[in-house]
């Protein structure tokens, strides 16, 4: 498994155009400079930061682990993770 540019650039691609977002208007929401930021990352001749990765994954509704690899984690893996997290609240509540 390995991490693919041009891949990312189609999936960044993909998820702008189908929440109806502009490369200008990502772009502004990003605090970058100019469109062409995006379109490089679109078309794979650019990377990006982890920090805006993390913004991209916010404004797009989507994961990191979708931008970044193609896939989302299951249902069931999230709902584990949702189990654990209510269950170490729960043990923090009992000891306040």
């Amino acid at each position: 498994m390995y991490f693919d540019a041009k891949e990312f650039g189609k999936r960044l691609h993909d998820v702008r155009s189908s929440r109806g977002i502009t490369q200008e208007e990502l772009a502004v929401r990003l605090g970058l400079a100019s469109k062409q930021h995006v379109s490089r990352m679109e078309n794979g001749e650019r990377s990006c930061s982890i920090d805006l990765l993390i913004e991209l994954s916010c404004i797009l509704h989507v994961s990191t682990d979708y931008l970044l690899m193609g896939s989302e984690p299951s249902k069931e893996e999230v709902k584990n993770d949702l189990l654990s997290i209510i269950s170490e609240l729960s043990t923090i509540a009992k000891k306040i």
